[in-house]
């Protein structure tokens, strides 16, 4: 500790020493709120929790050499103690504004990157989608790329044709976990397309909502997903051509943030689709 810094705590030792022994004998809100005051004043100083205890346990042993009796030593420590509190609540209240302004500042950043990634990886996406003129290769790279942008365990990427809801389908999931090929096998996407249409295009639920949804009942022993996320394939005249769904976020439950980044490779994916099956082989 320099000899500045070791001078500004004694200062502050000091001040509320005399804050203290004045609301002691004053115990008004005037004089209370010196108390937060000081708190603050302890934050402005960075001042750690343990060093405002240090402070009023020192104060605190100074107001009580005055005490009389028990009875007088008591009534000190109790108000002592109120003093104490309120000075803590607005260190406590100002730490957490520095926190939040941190997090704030964190989620941004986030945020920032997430939005390059996102450009980027977008425009890889399309580069590729546009490489190939197989639709079953197109929904394999737009499963493998949502699966990693939004960081699932599992992703199924679906055409339906005349009525067929899996006219043309892919997914990606680690080979090792058996689970999601019977997930995937059991789902009624005739139910699931008509739950995302009716949503608006996209639709986001938990695992205690997905067991309440007949298109997640019938998906064998192993019960619903923990989270799944959906997003419509469809034309540029709003014709369905299918979705992409991706399950169970590997860190966390799936984002608002999510949900707009699923929306934006369904569309990359559904232009891509519809060019293939109008100008090109869909097999």
């Amino acid at each position: 500790m320099t000899a500045g810094t070791s001078g500004s705590t004694t200062a502050f030792r000091i001040a509320y020493a005399s804050a203290l022994a004045e609301y002691l004998r004053d115990p008004s809100e005037r004089c209370l709120h010196v108390a937060y005051e000081l708190g603050r004043e302890a934050v402005r100083r960075e001042l750690s929790v343990l060093d405002l205890a240090v402070t009023h346990q020192e104060a605190l042993l100074s107001a009580l050499t005055g005490a009389a009796d028990a009875t007088q030593a008591h009534r000190v420590a109790r108000a002592a103690g109120d003093f104490f509190l309120e000075s803590l609540s607005s260190f406590e209240m100002v730490q957490r504004g520095f926190k939040e302004a941190r997090q704030a500042l964190v989620l941004q950043r986030r945020h920032t990157e997430l939005s390059r990634q996102l450009s980027s990886f977008l425009g890889d996406a399309s580069l590729a989608l546009n490489a190939t003129d197989s639709v079953e290769e197109m929904l394999r790279l737009v499963s493998e790329q949502a699966r990693e942008l939004l960081g699932a365990e599992c992703c199924m990427t679906t055409v339906a044709i005349a009525g067929y809801p899996r006219a043309a389908e892919a997914a990606s999931y680690p080979e090792d976990d058996a689970r999601w090929t019977r997930l995937l096998r059991w789902l009624d996407l005739h139910a699931i397309y008509g739950l995302v249409r009716s949503s608006g295009g996209s639709l986001r639920m938990a695992r205690e909502q997905l067991r309440r949804l007949p298109a997640f009942r019938t998906v064998g022993g192993d019960g619903p997903p923990n989270g799944w996320l959906a997003a419509s394939l469809t034309t540029l005249d709003g014709r369905e051509l299918g979705a992409i769904q991706v399950f169970d976020k590997q860190h966390g439950t799936f984002t608002a943030e999510d949900a707009a980044v699923l929306v934006h490779l369904a569309q990359t994916a559904s232009a891509a689709i519809e060019r293939t099956t109008l100008y090109g082989d869909p097999n």
